[in-house]
């Protein structure tokens, strides 16, 4: 009997390019206030608990944390209106909100999991981000007593070269260390993560299993299909740094295009597996 095999990420690719043309409106749609919402709960938490003491800083992580648990609920419901529309069924943004009805408890367990090792890997990142911005604030040129030094040599006055020389050294030494670190912690979040994928997909397709059998199955669905899905999402790596040159207007095709790409890898390893056992 010949062993079923799984598509190529090419032909995931192409099935994914048509689905997304077909259902575009809801695909958008639901990104984009999913989006929405998470990013005013972020900017609320942000505005309620500013990071001004070490104190603050901690308690800001703490709920920006917990917001982005919450929303692996959202999560839940994007996963459930892609599913729809890889089977070619109609969607609503109503569908965003289905994880809110049931397995609510479950849902926030796999992301709290999920934001747990996400978190771990930003650690860096934040450190990183803190020692830029005092890195820029100690730069006299940038800093905001000495704008209208900036503003006369824009304007063609005399200023010391060195000066300036000195201080886009310092600022391009550590952008590419803050952006090196961004990467490095991205690429690692996504090498550790990989093994959750189908968590979100597996909660709407088996509602019967709780959270640690999600969790274990996602494991065993995901053993040799690692390297296919980082190999995927390696392969749109060339449409983000295109809408780098469209000042992110494409994103508004790439994010719904990625997404649908998922979701046909995620039906198709389930396929063959379903074979497989069968």
């Amino acid at each position: 009997m010949q062993q079923p095999q799984y598509k190529s990420n090419y032909e995931i690719k192409l099935l994914a390019r048509m689905q997304t043309g077909q259902h575009m409106g809801i695909l958008i749609g639901a990104i984009l206030l999913k989006f929405i919402i998470t990013f005013m709960a972020v900017n609320l938490v942000s505005s309620l608990v500013p990071t001004t003491t070490t104190t603050t800083y901690v308690i800001n992580y703490i709920l920006v944390f917990v917001v982005e648990v919450i929303a692996s609920v959202l999560n839940v419901g994007t996963s459930f209106i892609f599913l729809k529309s890889a089977c070619n069924m109609p969607g609503t943004i109503g569908d965003l909100f289905c994880g809110f009805g049931q397995n609510t408890v479950k849902i926030l367990k796999i992301g709290a999991v999920i934001t747990v090792i996400e978190s771990i890997c930003t650690i860096p990142l934040e450190i990183a981000s803190v020692q830029y911005t005092e890195i820029i604030s100690s730069i006299p040129l940038f800093n905001g007593g000495n704008v209208n030094d900036l503003s006369l040599f824009l304007a063609g006055s005399s200023m010391d070269s060195n000066e300036l020389m000195t201080a886009y050294s310092v600022l391009y030494s550590a952008s590419m260390k803050f952006y090196l670190i961004m990467f490095v912690c991205s690429a690692i979040s996504l090498i550790l993560t990989l093994p959750f994928f189908p968590a979100f997909y597996m909660i709407l397709d088996f509602p019967q299993w709780n959270a640690t059998t999600i969790l274990k199955k996602c494991f065993e669905v995901m053993n040799r299909n690692k390297l296919r899905l980082f190999l995927l999402y390696l392969s749109f790596i060339p449409s983000f740094l295109l809408s780098i040159f469209t000042c992110g207007i494409t994103l508004i095709w790439v994010i719904p295009y990625l997404n649908m790409a998922l979701t046909n890898f995620y039906l198709d390893i389930m396929s063959v597996r379903n074979k497989t056992v069968l």
